[in-house]
This record gives structure tokens, sequence and C-alpha cells, in this order.
């Protein structure tokens, strides 16, 4: 290999290095969004270098450093971290970046059979489909989608109402191809003066240029037109409203199953009354993610919540909050192979759900409500696919809390009944709301309010948990309703449906914090026909990959 050879590799993999930090860079909680609009044109130029053989190795340099420059922190960093939660987050940094091969796949296919020009123009298409296919499935993880790097540019990203966050990850690569496609254009201008003005004299560049405007322009004029429909107070004098408290108890997750669970539920009520009493009274308290944990198989499958009931009763206060929920099978036929058996006991055969349960105080309790949660976290919640893989269960298992749960069945509301008052939650829980078809399925059931329950305290004092704020942040706008976040350490609040913070809690902090709530009905495009747009982008991407397989030439 001569030098001239050397020094392009070289050139390459910095090439692939700065598009992985460029879009590491742009991801929340850094607030520099514009990154991602020139993330991908390094990977796209040295994709097109002659000399450079070896595509998947470069790609994967790329994708490895944008998984760990955003999502480093899920290996947890805590002096009591579990050393399977370590591993765990090591494992996924390594493999994940393989998943982004699959778009460059079918980009290089249809390169070779149709052009360069044809393949960029169908890649923000095959992006948006790869993008929506990785949030499908036990294996799906999207928490890393390209739309997400705009969540604090509020007025652009209200367009997510109309085709969620793919639609935004589509523009945000369109943009990408339109200004490698000016590079293009401005490095073919060989004998010409070098300068921004020779773009004006080619073809296609001002049609190129006009659209890059658009892109950015528009979803900004539709922003500003959307954000003031949903004043808040505006809308508190419109709709029907109630008054939600959120508790954040501030509860190591570590010590969590270890300790006293009534001295913990104790510790929620205590907080809960202060606030109460604060607030001047409330129709509804949240309590976090498995705020009542395991206590044992029969407290925890009867759903005697009496010694909670009581107190719920006597402030005329609805909760809503986590739960360990144990199912026994009282037929072992209808039991799931992946069911458990109870200390080898083949007649008590089970399982355990995170789930989540409303008690409305008398009269209005008639039975409790419990939605059992259905999205769970690869690995650290279940094994995925694990009906095929029961020999490994005993692999993936760790030593806190209940590391293997069931999967809830259905999607299904809490309904609030409290002294003439009634709304209709979808109850998110941790991880389920970085899936933006499944919390939209919430408001096509009737939700008019939504929470998210969590406990992102495995992951304190690093991005996660202010990652995961934010994402909600992008639901609220795409379904337009209003979202109660509560999580154990934070980060709590209240979110609007512009995406906007009303009420945020401090992080780390025991304490409650209250807000009034309207209850919305209307129906968000997105609501409305769902994943439209990837859809679509699949199909056009299918097409495609097969004519170019058909096609001869």
């Amino acid at each position: 290999m001569n030098n001239n050879s050397k020094v392009s590799k070289k050139k390459i993999y910095f090439t692939g290095i700065l598009t992985g930090v460029l879009l590491a860079l742009a991801f929340p909680p850094l607030p520099l969004p514009l990154l991602a609009f020139v993330g991908l044109i390094p990977i796209l130029y040295a994709l097109e270098l002659k000399d450079y053989k070896k595509p998947f190795l470069l790609l994967y340099i790329t994708f490895f450093i944008y998984h760990g420059g955003t999502n480093w922190w899920i290996s947890s960093w805590r002096s009591e971290t579990d050393p399977y939660l370590m591993i765990s987050g090591f494992a996924v940094w390594l493999v994940h970046p393989f998943f982004f091969y699959v778009p460059f796949i079918f980009f290089f296919q249809l390169r070779k059979k149709f052009g360069l020009n044809f393949a960029l123009w169908l890649f923000p298409f095959i992006w948006t489909a790869f993008e929506w296919l990785h949030s499908l499935g036990d294996l799906s993880y999207p928490w890393l989608t390209l739309g997400y790097t705009q969540i604090y540019d509020r007025y652009w990203v209200q367009a997510a109402d109309i085709c969620g966050v793919w639609g935004l990850s589509f523009l945000i690569v369109l943009v990408n191809v339109i200004i490698y496609k000016l590079l293009l254009l401005y490095n073919d201008s060989a004998g010409e003066e070098k300068a921004f003005g020779i773009l004006f004299r080619k073809p296609y560049a001002k049609p190129y240029l006009l659209i890059l405007v658009l892109l950015i322009l528009l979803p900004n004029i539709y922003g500003f037109i959307r954000i003031p429909q949903f004043d808040y107070e505006k809308q508190l004098q419109k709709n029907k409203s109630i008054k939600i408290g959120i508790v954040q108890p501030n509860i190591d997750p570590w010590r969590k199953w270890e300790s006293n669970v009534f001295r913990q539920i104790n510790e929620h009520k205590h907080i809960s009354d202060s606030l109460r009493n604060a607030s001047g009274g409330l129709d509804i308290l949240i309590w976090s993610e498995t705020a009542v944990p395991f206590i044992s198989y029969k407290f925890n499958s009867d759903h005697n919540f009496s010694f909670i009931q009581d107190w719920v009763d006597s402030n005329k206060t609805s909760l809503l909050t986590g739960f360990t929920d144990i199912y026994f099978y009282m037929d072992k036929s209808k039991a799931p192979k992946t069911a458990r058996v109870l200390y080898g006991d083949s007649n008590l055969i089970y399982d355990a759900y995170n789930a989540a349960v409303i008690l409305n105080p008398k009269p209005y309790n008639k039975n409790n409500q419990i939605y059992r949660k259905m999205k769970l976290t690869p690995f650290a919640e279940r094994i995925p696919y694990e009906e095929y893989m029961l020999f490994a269960r005993k692999w993936f298992e760790w030593g806190v809390g209940i590391s293997s749960w069931a999967k809830g069945p259905k999607q299904s509301l809490l309904v609030l009944r409290n002294d003439g008052k009634t709304a209709k939650f979808g109850s998110v829980i941790c991880i389920e709301s970085i899936y933006p078809n499944f919390v939209r399925n919430f408001v096509c059931l009737g939700a008019d309010v939504l929470t998210v329950i969590t406990n992102d305290a495995w992951y304190d004092f690093t991005d996660g948990p202010e990652q995961h704020y934010q994402i909600a942040c992008m639901r609220a706008i795409e379904t337009r309703r209003y979202i109660a976040r509560c999580a154990n350490t934070g980060v709590s609040g209240f979110i609007s449906p512009a995406g906007e913070s009303i009420l945020r809690a401090p992080h780390y902090k025991a304490v409650g914090i209250a807000a009034s709530v309207p209850l919305l009905k209307g129906k968000s495009i997105y609501v409305r026909y769902g994943d439209w747009l990837p859809v679509f982008s699949l199909i056009l991407m299918l097409s495609a990959l097969l004519i170019s397989f058909l096609n001869k030439h």
C-alpha cells in the first residue's frame, strides 16, 4: 500500500469517527441539535471513496461511537451496580452498532443497481423504515432515533403530531442528503474558483437550496402556529381538569428490594400527605414504578391493598401506583411455557408482572383496575424471545428485584372516579415511553391524560434520566396529551402537549409536586393514522429493492 492509500485510509476512519461524534453531540441532554443536520455527511462521503473496500468496519466504528456517546450510561456507574447490569450494558454497546448496518445494506444495493443519485434520494425512506423496524419485536431498542436530537427545538419538533418522531428523522436525513449533494456539486467545479456563489450557477443547486430552506423553515412556522394553541392557562379555562400530585420518594433502587417495604410505603404516604395539605387537596396521587414492591407471593397475588385503601378512603384522594403483580394459574393447562414453578411445586405456577394499579376512594373502588407492562427492557427485565430460550433464562438473571417479568396481555386504561370527577389514564411504565405507536394506542383507547411511572434511579447522575424525560416530551407532542411523569429519583414533572415542562421536581430529592392538568379529547393526525410514514417508507424501499433484483442490467 502506498503512502497516498495510507493517508486516504486515515481520512476515511476520521470521517466515520466524525459522524459518530456529531450525532452523539446532537443528542440530548447536549443542546447541539443542529449537528444532526450534518452528522451523516462524513459517512456518506467516506462510503464513496473509491479506494476503500471495507465499509462495514467503517460503519461499525461510526455507530459504536454514536451508541457509546449517547448511551454510555446503560451499564450504570454506581458502586452498588450489579455486575450483570454492568456487563449487559457493555454487551449492548458491542452489539447495537450491527443493527445500523441494515439501512446501508439497502443503500449499497440500490446504489449498485441505479446509481448514487437514486440511492441518495431514497436514503431518507430507507432510514425511516429502518428506525421503525428497530422499534418492533423483543430486541427492539428505538432509543437512538434521530428525531430525538431536535427535542430542545420546541418549534421545529411540533410536526411530530403529524408523522411522529419518525417524520423528524426523515427530515433530518433528507437535509443531510441535500447538503451532501450540494457539496458534490461544489466539488465538481473543477478548474473554477472555489466559492459558494458557484453553486448558484450549477444545475439543480437552486432547487436544492430552496428545499433546504423550506425543510428548516416550514416546521418552525408550523410550530409557531401550534404551540400557542396549547397554552396551559387557556386550556385550563376551556377544558375539564383534575389536580394531580406526583410523589418522588428518592429511594435507592439497590436497597429498595432488601429494606422494609412498609417503611418505604409510609415514606410515600408522608410525602403525599404533606403535598395534599400544601396544595389544598388533590384528585389523584401518582407513585413511581414498583413503589409497592414484592412483599410476599400471597400479598402480591391477592391484591389486598386494604392498608393503602383505608388511607385512600380517609383522604378521599385516588392513587395510581406501580406494584409487583403475582398471578397464579389455577388451570395449569392455560399457563404459558415461560411461567414459573414456585419452590419446585408443580401445582403452583405463576407469572410476575411489572404493573400499575389505580385505587379510588369509596364508594368508587368497586374493582382494582390493573395494567401490566407489555414492553419489557431486553435482558434487564426479560430475555428476548424467552419462550424459545428457556434453557438460557438462568444465565441472564441478576440479583436485584425481579429480573424476569412476564409480558402483560393487553393495553388497558386506568380510570379515575372520585367525587364526580372522571379521567381516563394511559399508564405508561418506564421504557414503554420510547415506543411512539404503543403510547399512541392509549390515546386511541380513549386516554385523556397520560402518565409515565419509572425508576430511572439505576442510572442516577448520568444522562439517562434526562434523555428519558425528553423522550416523554416527544410522546406529549405526538399525542397532544398532558403527561404526568413520576420517577423514583427524577426526572419527575408535568409536560404539556407542546412538549414543554409545566413543572419539574428537583432531581435526587424526596419531594412532591402538584398541578392541575386539563383533560383533552382531540386526536392528532399521528394518533389518527399512526406510523403511516415509516410504513410507506418500508413499502417504497422494498419495492425499489425488488425492482433492483429483477433488473438484469
